[in-house]
């Protein structure tokens, strides 16, 4: 079983990674209207790890560089990879409601 402490720990973190994003890289993109190449603009990177978090969300697409140091934000990307999740999280929950009717089903005979 997992420790709980150690689970509000890695929520905790996820949340302010998050919020930092937000706060460095999304926001001051959407601020701009910087939604294609042609509106694309540059940012400040001068927090504490502002850097990372733009190069995380280059590498998963959902932030695109222009090559001369503008920056853009790609919704359709970002739509898609929610959607992404949305199909995983339901799959994981299908299975787990197998795995119960199943369990449910033996224990019953």
């Amino acid at each position: 079983m997992a420790n709980p402490g150690i689970n509000a720990a890695l929520i905790a973190a996820a949340a302010a990674q998050q919020a930092l994003t937000e706060q460095h890289v999304t926001t001051p993109l959407k601020t701009a209207g910087a939604t294609s190449a042609r509106s694309a603009t540059t940012l400040d990177l001068s927090a504490k790890g502002a850097d990372k978090l733009l190069a995380a969300l280059v590498k998963r697409g959902h932030v695109r560089a222009t090559g001369d140091g503008r920056y853009w934000l790609d919704e359709a990307a970002i739509k898609r990879s929610q959607a992404a999740g949305l199909r995983i999280a339901l799959i994981i929950i299908a299975f787990l409601l197998s795995v119960t009717a199943s369990l449910v089903a033996l224990l019953v005979r």
